[in-house]
């Protein structure tokens, strides 16, 4: 036997069951945190790879201002500016005070070597557990040889 209520109770399943209006919304709920986790990853990812090929140009920049130098002091001077102002020109991405320059001569046969290094060292997105920390990268080194025509 049937209750008076049981034909109202079917005819409200009916309507909840058939009803797909809220789906949606449940689905984007359940993929949200993957899609949120994917561009975040993305985009601190791109940031660090921006902050590395910024040092890698910095280091360049500063082994093209060593080579007119005359002496070793004056490339050394000459580099280490190069450097400090291609830093400061991409300082929103890397933070200058955050690197370490050192600048080395070497005598290779008759060429010298003019061994550019540029170590970074910045925390920012240590926090960020999907991200690796800048401080445990190798440093970026460019060498340039520079040759005297008089020998």
């Amino acid at each position: 036997m049937e209750s008076a209520g049981a034909p109202g109770m079917r005819r409200l399943c009916g309507k909840f069951c058939r009803d797909q209006n809220a789906t949606v919304a449940i689905e984007f709920a359940v993929i949200a945190p993957l899609l949120f986790a994917i561009l975040f990853g993305i985009v601190g990812f791109g940031a660090q790879y921006g902050t590395r090929i910024a040092l890698t140009y910095a280091a360049t920049e500063g082994g093209r201002a060593a080579m007119v130098g005359l002496s070793d002091q004056e490339r050394t001077s000459l580099a280490k500016t190069a450097i400090a102002n291609t830093l400061n020109a991409l300082s929103p991405l890397v933070d200058p005070k955050k690197s370490t320059v050192s600048v080395d001569f070497t005598k290779e046969a008759s060429d010298k070597k003019v061994a550019i290094t540029v170590s970074y060292n910045d925390t920012r997105f240590a926090e960020l557990p999907y991200l690796p920390n800048l401080s445990n990268l190798n440093p970026v080194t460019v060498d340039f040889y520079v040759t005297d025509p008089s020998d």
